[in-house]
């Protein structure tokens, strides 16, 4: 097609936007100016409705009921324990501080946490809990006496309280050899003992040979009670959405954060557009505990909202399965009918926004090397438009965004077909 016929195509079709549009030229005439990108971005505005902080506790009555019927046993002197899985931000804590908090006046709560250190606390749950009751345990962890010795200390003092005891440690995945061998220690003697013991981990960031696993596993199936928790429906969202104002976007919502209760309140929380801070931190830092090979693979990932093939993350990283293997143990890939695609669109969104862009455009120019060498289909011509654009690829973006724009409008898609002639255009 020569240059001429191609923008008399591109202005017939902007013409047929601007006349169809209820409003009018104007703003028909906008999504020449604005553009539509290839996968729709989510980080639009939303609105500027603010919630509530305190994430609230919704579709949890089942697990609540499990933990409440726990401690009833451990009232009656048959002790449990419960594992709380679950990905980040899926409420873990939440549930089980609300829980604590509601026993508050029939049972004691001991309170410990393993933390993401480089070289973790030996036995920081225990110490958390030592350092609350002082007394002999705490005087033992400082003497340094043998783990024999502390556990058994422990042990005793939760058999000589007169009220039932629920133990909480969190983040197990984080457990040190000693805090996963206490464990070990309480899981086989917790039948006879007035205690609920709540542990809470990521089940998403647990691969194969993880040494909680075997500790899990070799948990008395009688005594152990598993409550995995879901994430929430598009109801659920849509009920959250609702009070804070934002009914409309129930159904973006959702999809953007999978339904996962941190990333639903903070967005509904946040006033401006864009991932929220805080989502962008957590994100970032399960990012930051990947291998390098894994990193580069999930940079890449990032580029592709609607997923990105095996194939192509070889051809622009060589890192092969392994990188993709460990992003998905991880619990940010998942694979979907032969692609892989971010659990969650925020998190692809906080990873692609964390590139500089250079390295931005440099990975869509690795990208689009291989797409281009395979046969393309009509399908394709969007996709491979994008990341010419957004590659800076003058020569692939006359070749392809033209052809993508006439493909859209013969498929009735006249605004996707403006933003890719506009893109020719630029």
């Amino acid at each position: 097609m020569s240059w001429g016929k191609f923008c008399l195509s591109a202005l017939a079709i902007f013409w047929k936007i601007a006349t169809s549009c209820d409003s009018g030229m104007s703003s028909g005439m906008q999504w020449l100016v604005s553009g539509f990108s290839w996968a729709q971005d989510m980080r639009d505005p939303v609105c500027s409705t603010p919630l509530i902080a305190p994430m609230e506790l919704v579709e949890r009555e089942q697990a609540l009921a499990a933990l409440i019927s726990g401690l009833a046993s451990a009232a009656d002197g048959e002790g449990r324990v419960a594992l709380l899985a679950g990905e980040a931000g899926i409420g873990k804590s939440a549930l089980a501080s609300r829980f604590a908090a509601a026993h508050r006046d029939t049972a004691d709560v001991l309170w410990g946490a393993c933390d993401a250190l480089f070289t973790p606390r030996p036995l920081g749950p225990l110490r958390d809990i030592a350092l609350h009751m002082q007394g002999a345990l705490l005087t033992a962890l400082e003497a340094d006496r043998d783990r024999h010795h502390l556990f058994s200390l422990f042990l005793r003092g939760l058999r000589e309280r007169k009220r039932p005891a629920i133990v909480i440690f969190e983040d197990v995945h984080w457990a040190d050899e000693a805090t996963l061998d206490l464990i070990k220690f309480l899981g086989r003697r917790i039948a006879a003992v007035r205690a609920l013991v709540i542990l809470t981990y990521r089940d998403d960031e647990l691969d194969p040979r993880h040494p909680l696993r075997s500790v899990l596993g070799d948990l008395p199936p009688e005594t152990t009670l598993r409550i995995p928790l879901q994430p929430l429906s598009e109801q659920s969202v849509m009920s959250l959405a609702r009070n804070a104002g934002r009914t409309n976007e129930a159904a973006r919502l959702h999809a953007a954060t999978g339904g996962n209760p941190f990333y639903v309140t903070e967005v509904l929380a946040n006033e401006g557009a864009g991932v929220p801070a805080t989502v962008r931190d957590a994100v970032l830092a399960r990012a930051a505990r990947l291998s390098p090979s894994a990193r580069e693979t999930l940079d890449v990932a990032s580029l592709s909202p609607g997923g990105i093939e095996p194939w192509i993350v070889e051809a622009c990283t060589g890192c092969g399965a392994a990188g993709l293997d460990e992003c998905v143990s991880r619990g940010m890939l998942r694979l979907v009918r032969g692609n892989y695609v971010f659990r969650h669109e925020l998190a692809r969104l906080a990873v692609l926004d964390a590139l500089s862009p250079l390295r931005r455009r440099e990975l869509h120019r690795a990208v689009l090397q291989p797409l281009r060498s395979r046969p393309t289909s009509p399908e394709m011509l969007a996709r491979l438009a994008h990341h010419a654009e957004a590659a800076d690829d003058h020569e692939a973006i006359l070749e392809y965004a033209p052809a993508a724009g006439h493909h859209a409008a013969s498929m009735g898609a006249h605004r996707e077909a403006v933003a890719h002639f506009a893109g020719a255009l630029r």
